[in-house]
């Protein structure tokens, strides 16, 4: 349940900021953590978007953008680590669930059904499958939501200061973004079920649970990201 962005507990009220004041290490790190995982997620979701814009087949956009992807996605694992060791401000439970979501998807899914449900590096065919749009989904709604709250990170940390239309963006995008991140999120966990039985019974019973968390937990996050929005906006 991680496709929604800004005010959710990992990318709203809680911050990249340091939880205590920060040395120039920590601080330096945190912007190089940010600023790279800002580059990675702009080069994933523009070359996407480029391809798309091109004409490029669904199966082969995801050939193309996925390992990169899967680079990107898995780096934010160190997210857990910084709030466990209190660099930032965030609940570790939560940062780890929102993480563990899309760990899900990426590695759970996209990588052990490339083929059945999403396209296939070895063999590409240009007829679209419902995971492949899906997938568009995933990466639009991953890809603006991470690009925008790593650069929000990067000028907060260093100290330039965030323009106000990029708070705005911060505190807004998510009631389109979370709604077309987390439906696709849902297809694509559907999608994987006949593959899943396949590989095993119980990973099909684990899809399943997952998807039983998913539709009360997408509600129970959404209106957690009105009302931390409402908190954000009224200190500024």
């Amino acid at each position: 349940m991680s496709s929604g962005t800004n005010p959710k507990p990992r990318t709203g009220a809680t911050s990249s900021k340091p939880s205590k004041p920060a040395s120039p290490l920590t601080k330096l790190y945190l912007i190089l953590y940010n600023g790279l995982s800002f580059s990675l997620w702009a080069t994933c979701t523009l070359h996407g978007l480029s391809l798309l814009a091109n004409g490029t087949p669904l199966p082969m956009i995801f050939n193309q953008v996925y390992p990169l992807l899967l680079i990107t996605q898995s780096l934010a694992l160190l997210e857990i680590l910084h709030s466990l060791v209190g660099l930032v401000r965030a609940p570790v439970a939560t940062t780890a669930m929102q993480v563990a979501s899309r760990i899900l998807l990426v590695w759970g899914i996209m990588y052990l059904f490339q083929g059945r449900i999403v396209g296939n590096v070895r063999t590409i065919t240009a007829t679209p499958q419902t995971g492949d749009y899906a997938f568009l989904g995933c990466l639009s709604a991953w890809g603006v939501t991470e690009c925008i709250r790593y650069g929000f990170f990067v000028l907060q940390v260093s100290g330039v200061g965030v323009p106000a239309w990029w708070a705005w963006l911060r505190y807004n995008t998510f009631y389109v973004l979370y709604p077309l991140g987390i439906s696709s999120e849902c297809v694509m966990v559907v999608k994987a079920l006949g593959p899943a039985a396949e590989l095993s019974a119980a990973y099909w019973w684990f899809l399943v649970v997952v998807l039983g968390i998913y539709v009360p937990g997408s509600y129970i996050l959404y209106t957690h990201m009105i009302a931390q929005r409402r908190k954000a906006l009224k200190k500024t």
